[in-house]
């Protein structure tokens, strides 16, 4: 919906003014009637674009390498080297497709403004939009991240720790896109999505002014700066806070879970992408880790200056407040009962609440061609564009809206050695075995399977940790723990041996023990002692 309502707005030439998906009437309706033949336009875009020069290959196998060469090349050997169908010197070089600069997609007369959006289902959320350059060669250190962690971050003295405070928004996110619309090779979008709750929706100027608040305290400590190791004092945001997200980056990839397989060939082969600037030695980590000792200072000085300002900002408000679709629709089609069911909805909601400007003057929506978005644009008042300006200029927040820098994380690891167990836990001869315990429920005896899977002795106390079918884990005093010095060198003859748990309390059973280098063994679906 919101996608849609932004379609209009972007200057005409720019891919993000297409449709980027189809429908009936983009693919047949209207190819059709300006005389264009769709498929003949697909062939000639596939003839012109999908050769070997201008793709990338990415193979993940477990095969020798020559065998996934010789299937490569089985394969892909009939894929051309070059174009089938050439193109004009202006529309192709270097032997991959051309990617002409179309520069920012917005247009100076959609910023400034605030759209308010009806949405699909029952929500309300406020969304600032900046446009600002690619990020793509920004790759070493991602300033925008940086810039999302802080605008981002749910601590006190955050945006969002203020706005929950004043009853305003229950969550917030910030940062640029991964789609190809908010992270292309023309253009970057970074927004701050703010889920709000249906009183922020009529102050949401107010909550657009804490926002930039938190920008102009931003800007304030930048030009305070900090003082490097030489003692001199520098323009810049404390070094921690990058410190803390090459930290975080390296933990998240060093220790990733592994992922799928077609997700990452996919991956892979996008970072190989010309457009994202990545070295060789880079395409694998490059879009993952950070890699310079500080962040690039000019790139966040001129995001903090130059793009999160006002003047630069999409206002998108949308919110179920303003309606939904039947409420726009013509009263004559509708029955007496849906009449009946709007007019209690109304009531019940208080519609509309923050309905003002051309809503609360009754004007009716656009509508957006594609997916029937209904939306209005209003100018917004050189009044509040004035506060919102004096309160992004570089100073400290005022004593009633505590904005600050987070605070350092002190869960951030940087030892990963694995500690050494007990010596007692490798030593003794239970461990890892594969148990049947006997538990007394009622007047009747059940056994109960379960693996020893820790040992413990401590004050001529020696203890059992018993993981359970369940995966419940107890623990259990070994009686008569002499009895198992015999079996420290040899352990086949434990199998098959009975013991005593919890002064008698427990009986159990040895019924399966690790063959050397096994590790615990868990033989819950032998029933055989039962």
């Amino acid at each position: 919906g919101e996608g849609g309502a932004r379609e209009g707005d972007v200057a005409p030439f720019h891919p993000f003014a297409k449709f980027p998906w189809g429908n009936m009437k983009s693919l047949r309706t209207d190819p059709e009637s300006s005389g264009v033949d769709v498929m003949k336009e697909l062939r000639d875009h596939y003839h012109g674009h999908y050769y070997a020069r201008n793709m990338r290959l990415v193979v993940l196998a477990g095969y020798e390498l020559d065998e996934i060469q010789r299937r490569v090349v089985t394969h892909f050997r009939d894929v051309p080297a070059d174009p089938r169908v050439r193109h004009t010197a202006d529309e192709c070089g270097g032997g991959v497709t051309n990617l002409r600069p179309y520069e920012l997609p917005f247009r100076q007369t959609s910023l400034g403004r605030v759209y308010r959006i009806v949405p699909v289902r029952d929500h309300h959320t406020l969304t600032l939009t900046w446009q600002m350059p690619s990020t793509n060669p920004h790759w070493r250190t991602r300033p925008h991240d940086y810039l999302a962690h802080l605008l981002g971050h749910e601590a006190g003295g955050s945006v969002l720790s203020v706005l929950k405070e004043r009853g305003w928004a229950t969550g917030l996110s910030a940062g640029v896109g991964e789609d190809g619309c908010g992270d292309a090779s023309t253009h970057a979008l970074f927004a701050i999505e703010i889920s709000l709750s249906e009183g922020g929706v009529g102050r949401w100027e107010e909550v657009v002014g804490v926002a930039f608040s938190y920008v102009g305290m931003l800007r304030r400590c930048f030009l305070e700066g900090h003082e490097d190791g030489e003692g001199v004092r520098r323009e810049g945001l404390p070094p921690w806070i990058h410190e803390e997200l090459k930290s975080i980056a390296e933990v998240g990839y060093r220790y990733a879970d592994e992922g799928d397989v077609t997700e990452i060939v996919e991956d892979i082969a996008e970072s190989m992408a010309p457009w994202y600037s990545l070295p060789d030695e880079r395409v694998l980590d490059g879009g993952s880790l950070l890699f310079n000792d500080a962040v690039d200072n000019i790139a966040v000085k001129s995001l903090l200056f130059d793009y999160f300002t006002p003047e630069n900002t999409r206002v998108d408000l949308m919110s179920s407040t303003f309606g939904k679709d039947a409420d726009f629709g013509d009263p004559g089609t509708q029955s007496d009962e849906e009449k009946k069911e709007d007019l209690d909805d109304d009531k019940v909601a208080g519609k509309p609440m923050g309905a003002d400007g051309p809503i609360a003057a009754g004007q009716q929506p656009s509508i957006e061609p594609w997916f029937g978005t209904k939306y209005w644009v209003e100018e917004i008042a050189n009044s509040t564009m004035k506060k919102w300006i004096d309160v992004a200029n570089p100073s400290l927040s005022p004593a009633d809206l505590p904005l600050h820098l987070p605070p350092k994380n002190p869960f951030i690891p940087t030892i990963f050695d694995l500690k050494s167990p007990p010596s007692s836990d490798a030593e003794h001869p239970l461990l890892g075995c594969s148990v049947k315990v006997c538990v007394t429920v009622g007047k009747k005896k059940s056994w109960f399977p379960a693996a020893v899977t820790k040992y413990q002795a401590a004050d001529n106390v020696h203890r059992l940790f018993l993981t359970y079918e369940d995966e419940g884990e107890k623990l259990h005093a070994l009686d008569a723990p002499d009895t198992y010095d015999e079996f420290h060198e040899e352990r086949d003859g434990l199998e098959g041996h009975e013991g005593l748990l919890d002064n008698g309390k427990v009986k159990f059973r040895v019924t399966a023990v690790p063959r050397e280098g096994e590790g615990v063994v868990f033989s819950y679906g032998d029933s055989g002692h039962d």
